[in-house]
């Protein structure tokens, strides 16, 4: 305060003032949310109007492990916070969370594409910013044994993926499958020159990219 001789009051609770509030001595720290509020006052004048400004303190923004991306196998997720004793709150809904979202207690098992959100919250502090990470599970592209070329004999192929669980669709005339195409059951007898195209599907899993291979039969 500019005056000479003035004594400032203060508080921190957001009430006002008055000359029986604490004397400011010296700089303080502010380790929650708080309104700070003032006002001087100086003998034989009228007390100074009040001044007030509000410091919000927020939880870190979490951080979450792996980045979200496309996989081809369930992920484990993690999530951290730096602000100490903070609680984590998160959704795997594509909800905002809030808290009252599940609480973080350990590494979250990814089984299918999954967008997971989560804040950090503490008594005293303001909620962080959401963080937000996408996991795109992709099934394998499938794989054909034997692998396509020149035989001189017919082949028996098999089709697979390395993903569990998946049905593959295949076509045999060179066309795009879909997941309208034939379901593959078991080995496929080539006797002709033959393109052999396949895709993989899982529920909740990203389709496969399209696997192909040609038989050519020599003379």
């Amino acid at each position: 305060n500019s005056t000479p001789g003035a004594v400032i009051h203060y508080t921190i609770d957001g009430t006002t003032p008055t000359p029986s509030s604490p004397v400011y001595t010296g700089p303080f720290t502010v380790t929650q949310s708080r309104t700070v509020k003032a006002m001087a006052t100086a003998s034989g004048m009228a007390n100074s109007n009040v001044a007030s400004t509000s410091y919000t303190i927020k939880v870190a923004t979490p951080s979450l492990s792996p980045a979200g991306g496309t996989f081809s196998q369930p992920q484990t997720v993690t999530i951290g916070v730096s602000t100490p004793g903070a609680n984590i709150r998160y959704t795997t809904d594509g909800s905002t969370p809030t808290g009252s979202s599940p609480l973080y207690t350990g590494p979250i098992s990814v089984t299918q594409t999954t967008t997971v959100r989560a804040i950090g919250t503490k008594s005293g502090l303001a909620n962080s910013d959401v963080v937000s990470a996408t996991y795109t599970l992709r099934a394998v592209t499938p794989t054909f044994n034997p692998p396509g070329g020149n035989y001189l004999l017919p082949q028996l192929v098999s089709i697979s993926s390395a993903t569990p669980g998946v049905t593959i669709h295949y076509t045999t005339n060179g066309s795009t499958p879909t997941t309208s195409s034939p379901v593959y059951s078991g080995s496929i007898l080539v006797i002709l020159t033959t393109t052999i195209k396949a895709i993989a599907v899982k529920p909740g899993w990203s389709q496969s990219t399209e696997g192909s291979a040609t038989y050519r039969f020599l003379l």
